[in-house]
């Protein structure tokens, strides 16, 4: 997949190519920028090309003309200080990757070009548009191996510093080389949304992650697997938050887990539905207590979801008065804010099957997620109300919440890990719309400052993988 940082004009040229490209068999062995005819149009044409290498990487790179970095360096060894960088943070973050127990990108060496060697080759170019984009070739079934490429100069390319460029982008392309290990054609949602999580796991430091939030907090009426429509990949990049709630509320290794059930040939969904069945949970469970973390951010930040909430964008809500309509479709949902001075009862009358109701109270301000409670349920005071799609049909599912007397016997669960009331994923999503953001042609084209909790949280993430032992997606396939 290509990576974004696009202008319409460029990623409309970076599709147009990708398009092309995927004409032609993901099993074949392609073309790289330092053979004559390069790969998509990027060519290190007649310049000197010289190669930095660590244990598992190596970047290619031209010494002259359009493609080259900046030359500068600080190095006995003459490598260029950028480059070595680039190849240094994937090192790192390739380390870090295969402590959390993932499977290394499968080898390209039944590829006759191949860099030379068996190692995750990084081409740096100069992209149009994009910034980043993995290339899948030599496949054995959807297991696919990988080369990078990777912008050149990260000139205007919206990171804080040209160093963070090249760290964001290839650690969230080379995660991508790891997910075409397991499945090559992974829904773009989880894919992106993944490889984001996995750049903020390998460094915490990066603000990647929190500067693509607000394209999918915005946009919560969406179902979770619809790609949006137009050439921004905000969205998908956004949806990082999924698997690092998954990763909060239910493991670690939960995110492997589905890569590993996607690698037995489930879609993204499905494979995420069976690896939390093994959990006692399900997709239908877990994603309205999704919602209401989503909603628990930014100036309604609460006690019990995501550390850094504060940080995050928050989400839309709506004045519950005398109850409410709406239609979900999908993985999508809906947030209400309300009061009452006096005890109410909330009901929700809709398909059982497609919506689940979840109240959170709001105590001293802040949302308290751990006394979420299931509709129906008694309420008194401020609270906000999440009623969200629980399986990933498409069709529209149209939901009345309505208030009451209380309700004598009480009603809903106090848990908050369970709100349930759905059907598991459906299998097949609908079409998702254009593709956007990264590329992927065979190929993948790809905030503020994170407080220390998360690389406490994701430290002790390290620590329990250690302890038991994909691609822009800037850009991806």
């Amino acid at each position: 997949m290509m990576r974004r940082r696009t202008t319409a004009s460029g990623m409309a040229a970076a599709l147009a190519t990708l398009a092309a490209l995927e004409g032609g068999a993901y099993a074949q062995c392609k073309g790289r920028p330092t053979d004559a005819g390069g790969y998509g149009g990027y060519s290190y044409g007649t310049a000197t090309v010289k190669s930095y290498a660590t244990a598992h990487l190596r970047v290619h790179y031209a010494t002259t003309g359009d493609y080259a970095p900046d030359p500068a360096t600080t190095r006995g060894d003459g490598v260029p200080d950028v480059v070595a960088h680039a190849g240094d943070s994937g090192e790192t973050a390739f380390a870090k990757y295969e402590a959390m127990g993932f499977k290394a990108p499968p080898s390209d060496a039944a590829c006759a070009s191949n860099g030379g060697d068996d190692k995750v080759d990084i081409y740096l170019v100069a992209f149009a548009g994009a910034d980043g984009m993995a290339v899948t070739e030599s496949c054995t079934g959807a297991s696919c191996a990988s080369f990078l490429l990777v912008d050149s100069s990260f000139l205007g390319r919206g990171y804080p510093t040209i160093k963070e460029g090249f760290r964001t982008v290839v650690t969230h392309e080379l995660f991508h080389a790891v997910q075409n290990g397991y499945d090559a054609e992974m829904d773009r949602f989880w894919a992106e949304g993944t490889a984001q999580w996995a750049m903020k796991t390998a460094f915490p430091e990066l603000v990647d992650f929190e500067r693509q939030l607000p394209a999918f907090f915005k946009d919560n009426t969406r179902s979770l697997d619809t790609q949006p429509s137009g050439v921004t990949a905000g969205y998908l990049y956004g949806s990082a938050v999924w698997p690092l709630f998954l990763t909060l509320r239910h493991g670690e290794t939960t995110v492997r887990e589905i890569f590993e059930a996607q690698a037995a040939g489930a879609k993204s969904l499905a494979a995420t539905d069976a690896a939390l069945a093994a959990k006692g949970s399900s997709v239908a469970e877990a994603f309205p207590v999704f919602a209401a973390w989503n909603a628990a951010t930014g100036p309604l930040a609460g006690d019990g979801g995501y550390p850094n909430a504060a940080k995050y964008p928050g989400v839309k809500t709506t004045p519950l008065e005398d109850g409410a309509s709406g239609i979900t479709s999908g993985l999508s949902y809906f947030v209400y804010r309300f009061a009452r001075a006096e005890s109410v009862s909330l009901t929700l009358e809709t398909d059982a099957t497609r919506n689940a109701g979840l109240v959170v109270p709001i105590e001293n301000g802040r949302p308290a997620l751990g006394k979420a409670q299931r509709l129906p349920a008694n309420v008194q005071g401020d609270a906000l109300l999440v009623v969200a799609g629980t399986t990933t049909k498409k069709t529209d599912a149209p939901f009345t919440v309505r208030i009451g007397a209380p309700i004598a016997t009480g009603g809903g669960s106090s848990s908050g890990a369970t709100p349930g009331g759905g059907g598991t994923p459906d299998g097949e999503a609908d079409e998702a719309g254009d593709s956007g953001g990264c590329a992927t042609a065979g190929g993948s084209a790809r905030g503020a400052r994170p407080s220390s909790a998360w690389a406490v949280i994701f430290a002790g993430a390290m620590a329990v993988a250690l302890s038991r032992g994909r691609s822009s997606r800037r850009g991806r396939r």
